[in-house]
Parts: structure tokens; C-alpha cells; sequence
């Protein structure tokens, strides 16, 4: 397994390192949504550096890249505490588009979504399912030669900045005979769609979709209903992966600015880091962190590689990275004390991102359910 950085993933970590360090403020971003970021500055140099597209195929203009480039990003996204659309445009409804059969309509906006000109967002989460994105109840109606829909959608990210909605449905099969999971494209403003939007406790911007006797023709079936099933599992497996690179790299800063400060705290004239209890608890979490980067790796390996069982680890990586992240981050803030409370302090906001990632991609059970039963079959 690669566990050093290539050169080209090298040179896309420094300079989005760099890029945050000096136009990225945490602290100051705190009262911002992740739909916000869309308009700074920081996402416009991300735009200007092709950052958007590394990942997307290079037929559309992306950088032809993968899961591996995905993981730098985003180990440094959660390092430095950015939130922006990135998650769910980029990874979930860039990795479906990817993942979609040529068309005009597909084509055109996974180019757009590479050179950073479009934003999506992926609606397939409902009421009722938890987590579960193949648990659909939405039902395209024939009328006439197209479809209507009528439903809702829930736990949408940044659906309100996005110019399109890719929707999961329930289809009939093109035989005819029985009915199968598809994926669609519609415009945020087509008729009888709604978007009621409000602010998650980590700034991440999520929406209810509302669906009422939308109209949509043939046109706007990216993936029918036969591959659908498929193709959302292998986005959310994605998306499960994003979340755990995150996590990792929330762990590995808020273990870093908990050690540093551990060895200027001092009690009775000595740095409360030579004091052995802790000393111990620290090693306790250094392991769950090297663990959790292990599983992240080797997800990135075997997921750049197309491999089969890189989905099933993105779903192992996650079930670790839910408990690590929030140990780790609950154990931050207690051995910074009282101020690891505080909002000025900002400690705190490593543990919302993490447990709000478990939140929106599924916990710690539901990948543990997910990695064994693709072990067994």
C-alpha cells in the first residue's frame, strides 16, 4: 500500500494548505453556512486552481484523479474546519454523474460541474429510512410521454444554491416487469419543487425537499432504472468515505493544538503533558487515530484501484471514524478544560463537524451492518 503522497498529490496539499491558511478563518466563518462559502473567496480560488473538478473524469475537464486526491482534500478540509458545497456537489453528484451513461444532459453538466460553473446537489434520503439511500418511496407516475413526481426528499445538502437536483425515484424497469431505483436531473426551479432550507448545529446549510406533480420527460433520466441501485450505492460510498477522510484529518488537528497546549498547561510548576495519567490517555487516542488512518488508505487504495471492496471499506473506515472522531474530539476539549468550552477557543467545533458527518452519512452501526453484509456476500 502507497502511504507516502505522489508528487501531484503533494502539490494539491500544499497548495490548498496554503490557500486556507491565509484566506480561511475558522473562527471568524463560524456564523457561516456551508451554502455561504460558495460565494468567498476561498471557493473562487479553488474554482481558479481546478480544485473543483481534480476528481471528475478528464473527458469533462476535471482533473481525471480519484479517491486519493479526494482524501488529501478532505483530511485538510477537516483540519482547518472549511465547509463549503464541496461534499455534495462535487463528491456525491459528481461521482453519479461520473458514474452515469453518456448523454446530452449529463455531459453537459458534469462539464460545467468540472470548470466550477454549476452546483449540484443529491436528493435521495426520505423520511423514515435513517440513512438508508436505497429506502425510497418517491414514484414516478406515467402521464403522457413523460413522468410527474410527487413526494419529498429529506437532509439535502446545499440544496438551496444548487442549479440542479439529482433525485432518486422509483422507476419501472424498461422490460416493464417490476420497477427498480433510478436517478434524475431537475432544475431547482422547475415547477412544484420546494426548498425549505435551515442550518444543521455545524454550519452545514441542509434543505426538505418538497415535490408536487413535477413534470419530467425521458430526457432527464441520467441513470435508469436498472443500474440505479448500483450507482447510489457506489456515490454513498463515496460520501461515506469523504466523511471518514474529514474525520480524520478534525482528529489529527484537534489532537495536535491538545498536545501542544498540554505541554504549556502547567499544574503544580509542571507541564500537565508529563503527568503520566495523561500521558496514557493520550497514547490511547495517538492509536485510534493511526487505526482510523489505516482504514482511510486502504479505502483510498482500493477505491482508486476499482476495486469492489473499496465500497466496503469506505463503509469500515466510517464505522471507525464515527467513534474515533468523537472520542478523540470529546477528549480535546476535556483535556483543554473549562476553555475547551468556549466558542472563542473553537475546539468544540471539530466534535459538531464529526458527530454532524455521522449524522448525515450514517453512524457507527449502520456502516458496521453495511461492511459485513458486503463480507458476506
Amino acid at each position: 500500500m502507497q502511504f507516502s503522497l505522489s508528487e501531484e498529490q503533494l502539490m494539491i496539499s500544499d497548495t490548498v494548505e496554503r490557500l486556507l491558511d491565509r484566506k480561511w478563518d475558522a473562527a471568524s466563518a463560524a456564523e457561516l453556512t456551508s451554502s455561504d462559502v460558495l460565494e468567498s473567496e476561498v471557493w473562487q480560488e479553488l474554482k481558479a486552481l481546478g480544485i473543483l473538478g481534480v476528481a471528475l473524469p478528464e473527458s469533462a475537464g476535471g482533473g481525471g484523479m480519484g479517491a486519493r486526491e479526494l482524501s488529501v482534500l478532505f483530511r485538510l478540509f477537516g483540519r482547518h474546519q472549511f465547509k463549503s458545497p464541496f461534499m455534495g456537489s462535487v463528491v456525491l453528484a459528481g461521482t453519479a454523474l461520473s458514474l452515469a451513461p453518456p448523454s446530452a444532459l449529463r455531459d453537459g453538466l458534469l462539464e460545467k460541474l468540472a470548470a466550477g460553473d454549476v452546483s449540484l446537489a443529491m436528493a435521495v434520503l426520505e423520511g423514515g429510512a435513517r440513512y438508508d439511500h436505497l429506502k425510497v418511496g418517491l414514484r414516478a407516475e406515467a402521464r403522457g410521454n413523460g413522468f410527474t413526481l410527487s413526494g419529498c426528499k429529506r437532509v439535502v445538502m446545499d440544496a438551496q444554491v444548487a442549479d440542479h437536483l439529482l433525485v432518486s425515484c422509483l422507476m419501472p424497469n424498461q422490460s416493464g416487469e417490476g420497477e427498480g431505483l433510478a436517478l434524475l436531473a431537475l432544475s431547482r426551479n422547475a415547477p412544484g419543487i420546494r426548498v425549505e432550507s435551515y442550518t444543521a448545529f455545524d454550519g452545514s446549510a441542509l434543505s426538505t425537499i418538497f415535490l408536487d406533480e413535477v413534470s419530467f420527460g425521458r430526457e432527464a433520466i441520467l441513470v435508469d432504472a436498472e443500474n440505479g441501485t448500483d450507482v447510489l450505492n457506489k456515490v454513498m460510498s463515496y460520501g461515506a468515505f469523504a466523511a471518514a477522510s474529514e474525520t480524520l484529518g478534525a482528529c489529527e488537528a484537534a489532537f495536535e493544538k491538545t498536545l501542544d497546549y498540554m505541554r504549556v498547561r502547567e499544574q503544580f510548576d509542571t507541564p500537565i503533558a508529563k503527568f503520566q495519567a495523561l500521558q496514557h490517555r493520550a497514547s490511547d487516542l495517538h492509536a485510534d487515530i493511526e487505526m482510523l488512518r489505516s482504514l482511510v488508505l486502504g479505502a483510498s487504495e482500493n477505491l482508486a484501484a476499482d476495486d469492489q471492496s473499496g465500497y466496503s471499506d469506505a463503509s469500515a473506515a466510517m464505522a471507525m471514524a464515527v467513534k474515533v472522531g468523537d472520542r478523540v474530539c470529546c477528549e480535546a476539549i476535556q483535556l483543554h478544560g473549562g476553555i475547551g468550552m468556549t466558542q472563542e477557543l473553537g475546539i468544540g467545533r471539530y466534535l459538531l463537524r464529526v458527530n454532524a458527518l455521522s449524522r448525515i452519512f450514517g453512524d457507527a452501526t449502520y456502516h458496521g451492518d453495511r461492511y459485513l453484509s458486503s463480507v458476506e456476500d
